[in-house]
């Protein structure tokens, strides 16, 4: 038993560290004042090109409960279908500013339907060439929470409004995104950990006989 402690101690501590080697590299919940055509913050930025006929923003930023009918979780979300016109194809697109390395991502963010009554339309989220389509989304689809893994991707993280645009998109809300370790790193982590308990136990053991 003895024997086996200083490894038990050592996968404890591999455990301990997947919080913190698994960390958020992008996170926006999207505060502020709401407005038509949204340029975006620090965070996220909105692409004028796809969706628009006019050079603005193409999405807007929508609170709880707005004049328009809209129902968030509480704080703002996007509706990626924004006050651009009606026509286009993409409708909008919402991008990070930060474009990520080569590696794998977890992507978590709450979703739901256009509210105002208009048709069901496809979400793309994309990190670079990777991507993942979503709907078409009815109308008043419930938000609902998404999680998405993403392998060997690279590039800035997009979430894009198929359209055709008539300024009633589906709304997005409090994006996260996390960085994964991968299969090597986790691999020399535990060697690593397996090591300093097995120098640990043999020090213990030297300590012992130079005593007895």
């Amino acid at each position: 038993m003895k024997v086996i402690l200083p490894f038990i101690a050592a996968l404890t501590l591999v455990a301990s560290a997947q919080g913190a080697l698994a960390g958020v590299v992008i996170s926006d919940n999207f505060a502020g004042t709401p407005v038509l055509n949204w340029p975006g913050d620090t965070v996220f930025k909105s692409i004028p090109q796809p969706g628009n006929v006019n050079g603005l923003p193409s999405i807007d930023l929508v609170g709880n409960v707005n004049t328009y009918g809209i129902t968030t979780l509480g704080g703002n979300a996007v509706d990626l279908d924004g006050s651009t016109g009606s026509g286009n194809n993409p409708a909008g697109e919402l991008q990070s500013v930060t474009s990520l390395g080569l590696g794998t991502y977890v992507v978590q963010f709450d979703l739901s339907g256009n509210q105002r009554t208009s048709v069901p339309q496809q979400t793309v989220v994309s990190i670079g060439t990777e991507s993942i389509t979503l709907g078409p989304l009815a109308e008043n689809a419930p938000w609902t929470l998404y999680s998405f893994t993403f392998t060997g991707a690279s590039g800035q993280v997009a979430f894009t409004d198929l359209g055709p645009s008539n300024q009633q998109g589906n709304l997005l809300a409090n994006v996260t995104v996390s960085a994964v370790p991968e299969a090597s790193t986790w691999a020399m982590m535990i060697l690593g950990f397996l090591g300093v308990g097995f120098m640990a136990y043999r020090r213990k053991n030297k300590a012992a006989f130079r005593f007895a």
